[in-house]
C-alpha cells in the first residue's frame, strides 16, 4: 500500500489516528507499508517513508522500535528525520503486526530477531548503499546483537536504552508456559501495578509510564508470552566488546527501567562507542531526538565523504 500524505486506509493503534503513518510524517513524503517475509515465514510489518530530496548515495535510515511499542511512540522523531532521510521503520515479531503460521513454530529467541533484521537490511537497503540503525530498548539491544556479528555494516548506530539483559522475574520461566493467553488480563494489570510501583518513576516519568501502558493493551499475548520466554538466560554482556562501528548509546536520566550504569558499562566496553545523556524518556522520543539523529548523520556521512 502506497500513501502520499494523505490518511492511509490501514489504522494503527486501534483505529487512533495519532498512530498512522502519515501522521508520523509531512505531506510530501511518500509512504509505502509492506509485508516482508522472513525466511521462517513469518511476515513483518515494514514503513517507508521516501521524502521528495532522497537520492542516491544518502544514508538510508533502519529504525527498530521498541518491545510491543507502537509508532505513536516515534511519531517525533519521525517528523524530523523522514523529511530528510529516506527511513523504514520495523515492526519486530512480537508485535500484533506481524503474520504469523503459528503451525510453523516460530521462533522469538533475539538470535531470530537479530536474523530479522540482516534480513530486512539485505532486502531494503541497496549493496553498497550506506545505512543507519537506530533503535530503543528492545530494538537496540537487536541493533547490538547485529553489530557483534559479522553483518552489513552501518556507518551508524544510535541506541537508545538498550537492554544487556532482560529483567523478567526467574519465577515466571517454570510457571509461564502453563499460563493460559486467556489469563492475560489479569497479568496485563499486575504488570502495569509493578511497572508503576518499582520500575518507572511515574510522577517525573508520567508520559513512559502511559506509553507501556498503551503497548500492552495493544499486544497480543500469545506472542508477547513466546517471547518473554525465549529471553530465558539471555545476556548481551560478553558479545560487546565485539562490535568495531561506531554506536551512540542515548541513556536518559530519570528512566529507571533502563540503568545508567548499565548504559556507561556498554559504552565502556564497546570500542568506538560515546554516551549521549537526555534528561528523559520522553525526551529521547522527542522532536530533539529526531535533531539529535539528523545532526549526528549528517556528520558521520560528511566525514566519510572524500573531499572536494
Amino acid at each position: 500500500m502506497t500513501v502520499h500524505g494523505e490518511k492511509s486506509t490501514a489504522l494503527y493503534d486501534a483505529g487512533n489516528e495519532e498512530g498512522e503513518p502519515a501522521s508520523c510524517t509531512e505531506p510530501d513524503v511518500l509512504i509505502r507499508e509492506d509485508y516482508l517475509e522472513t525466511s521462517d515465514g513469518v511476515r513483518l510489518r515494514t514503513i517507508d517513508f521516501t521524502p521528495p530530496c532522497h537520492e542516491n548515495g544518502r544514508p538510508l535510515i533502519l529504525l527498530v522500535a521498541g518491545w510491543i511499542s507502537l509508532i505513536s511512540a516515534w511519531k517525533e522523531v519521525l517528523r524530523v528525520i523522514t523529511p530528510r532521510f529516506k527511513t523504514v521503520y520495523i515492526e519486530t515479531r512480537e508485535k500484533r503486526s506481524a503474520h504469523i503460521d503459528w503451525k510453523s513454530s516460530p521462533h522469538f529467541s533475539m538470535e531470530r530477531m537479530t536474523r530479522d533484521l540482516a534480513e530486512v537490511v539485505e532486502k531494503k537497503v541497496p549493496s553498497g548503499h550506506p545505512f543507519c540503525l537506530v533503535g530503543s530498548s528492545l530494538g537496540s539491544t537487536i541493533i547490538l546483537e547485529y553489530l557483534a556479528q559479522t553483518r552489513r555494516c552501518p556507518i551508524l548506530s544510535i541506541a537508545v536504552a538498550p537492554n544487556a539483559e532482560f529483567g523478567i522475574p526467574k519465577w515466571f520461566f517454570p510457571i509461564g508456559p502453563f499460563v493460559p493467553c486467556s489469563a492475560y488480563g489479569i497479568i496485563k494489570n499486575i504488570i502495569k501495578w509493578y511497572l508503576r510501583t518499582y520500575r518507572v518513576d511515574s510522577a517525573r516519568e508520567r508520559e513512559q509510564a502511559l506509553k507501556y501502558e498503551r503497548s500492552l493493551d495493544a499486544a497480543e499475548p500469545r506472542r508477547l508470552k513466546a517471547n518473554a520466554l525465549a529471553m530465558k538466560n539471555y545476556s548481551l554482556w560478553p558479545k560487546l566488546e565485539k562490535i568495531k562501528d561506531p554506536v551512540i548509546i542515548v541513556a536518559a536520566r530519570t528512566d529507571t527501567l533502563h540503568d545508567m550504569k548499565d548504559m556507561k558499562r556498554m559504552v565502556g566496553l564497546i570500542p568506538s562507542a560515546r554516551l549521549e545523556i537526555m534528561e528523559s524518556n520522553r525526551e529521547t522520543h522527542s522532536d530533539k531526538m529526531g535533531h539529535f539523529i539528523v545532526d549526528q548523520i549528517e556528520a558521520r556521512d560528511a566525514s566519510m565523504r572524500p573531499p572536494v
